[in-house]
C-alpha cells in the first residue's frame, strides 16, 4: 500500500517546481513547456524571450529580473538582509545551553557547552 502511495505521489509532482529556500534552482524552461509558476500569473507573469530555452532560479519576492520572484540566468541574488541564517549571539559567561534554552551553568561547569 505504501509503495502505491509513493508512486501516486510521484505522479502528482510531475511539472511542479518544489520551492525550497530562495535562491532555489537552477530550473530550465524551453519553448513549448508549460508556463513557470510564480504564485500569481495574472499580476506576476514571467516575461522573457519565448523563442529560446532559459535557466532560471526562484528568488525572494522583489529580487527577480523576469518576474518578481523568478531570476533568469546565472548568479541569482542571495537573501535580502535579515532573511538568511544568523547564528545565535554568544552566551554570557556562566551561562550554558540546556534543552535548547540558555540558562545558568550547573555548579562545576565553567563555560558555554552544548547539552
Amino acid at each position: 500500500m505504501s509503495a502505491s502511495l509513493a508512486v501516486a505521489g510521484l505522479g502528482l509532482s510531475v511539472g511542479t517546481v518544489e520551492a525550497g529556500t530562495p535562491p532555489d534552482g537552477p530550473f530550465s524552461w524551453c519553448p513549448g513547456d508549460p508556463p513557470v509558476e510564480t504564485g500569481n500569473k495574472k499580476y506576476n507573469p514571467v516575461r522573457w524571450d519565448e523563442g529560446i530555452c532559459h535557466e532560471y532560479w526562484l528568488v525572494y519576492h522583489g529580487q527577480g529580473n523576469v518576474a518578481q520572484n523568478v531570476w533568469d540566468g546565472p548568479n541569482p541574488p542571495g537573501p535580502p538582509p535579515g532573511m538568511g541564517f544568523a547564528p545565535p549571539p554568544p552566551l554570557p559567561p556562566g551561562w550554558c545551553w540546556g534543552l535548547f534554552l540558555p540558562g545558568p551553568c550547573p555548579p562545576g561547569v565553567a563555560g558555554p557547552r552544548l547539552g
